[in-house]
């Protein structure tokens, strides 16, 4: 080979090289995009998270404070049926005597 095809082909080497350089860069610059977006899709969904979490707190909070409420409601309506059962018989007992 000759200094000039030596040449020519090192230029061409030069120049694949720069060329699979820049398509890498390209490459990276993508993937590193991809990886943003993806990232902030994933802050969305963990702010989304916490915030269904802080929802079902509050939700179950509620649920405790209506079961108590339903919990006292047969309790007391429990207590009258009794009473008014207690006067029933009372009455009953009464009248048979």
């Amino acid at each position: 080979m000759t200094d000039k095809e030596l040449i020519r082909e090192y230029k061409n080497t030069i120049s694949d090289l720069i060329k699979e350089k820049e398509d890498i860069n390209n490459l990276v610059k993508e993937k590193d995009s991809r990886i943003k977006k993806i990232l902030v899709q994933l802050e969305q969904a963990n702010d989304e998270i916490q915030s269904m979490g802080k929802k079902i707190g509050e939700l179950d909070g509620k649920l405790k404070k209506k079961s108590e409420i339903k919990k006292n409601l047969s309790k007391k309506i429990d207590e009258i049926l009794s009473e008014e059962n207690e006067k029933k018989l009372e009455i009953s007992v009464d009248n048979d005597e």
